[in-house]
């Protein structure tokens, strides 16, 4: 079973030697590079996210794939299914009774921003906390 107190294993890769540069007749004949024949084989290393830059982009932190821990990413996703996305729920209705100015008198639109107001800084604060420690 892995824990956060294993350190994880990194691959190292060997570094091609140099070959001293001499001067040489010129050939007669020159090859041309021959293409890969051989099967694809999978690189057993983790990709190296600084080795994907981008012209002048810095390395990117969030690089979910190829996933080091696949049981931090079924985690994920059971946590994002312990909740409702935006996507999940359609609001067309709310949003009509909203922009609708005989929809709400001014005390329920207060109401609502209170309420809103309250849940997010009490979500930020319990996610600060969980976070923080």
């Amino acid at each position: 079973m892995l824990t956060w107190d294993h350190e994880a294993t990194s691959f190292t890769t060997p570094q091609p030697r140099l070959q001293p540069v001499t001067e040489s007749a010129p050939c007669a004949t020159t090859r041309a590079p021959s293409a890969h024949t051989g099967a694809a084989t999978p690189n057993p290393r983790r990709v190296n996210a600084a080795d994907k830059r981008i012209i002048n982009g810095q390395t990117d932190v969030n690089q979910l794939v190829p996933f080091k821990y696949k049981w931090a990413w079924e985690k994920y996703l059971a946590t994002c299914a312990n909740h409702w996305m935006p996507q999940e729920i359609n609001m067309n209705r709310d949003i009509a009774l909203w922009k609708d100015p005989n929809g709400l008198t001014e005390d329920e639109r207060r109401i609502v921003k209170r309420n809103l107001g309250f849940f997010v800084t009490a979500d930020s604060l319990a996610a600060n906390n969980i976070v923080l420690g």
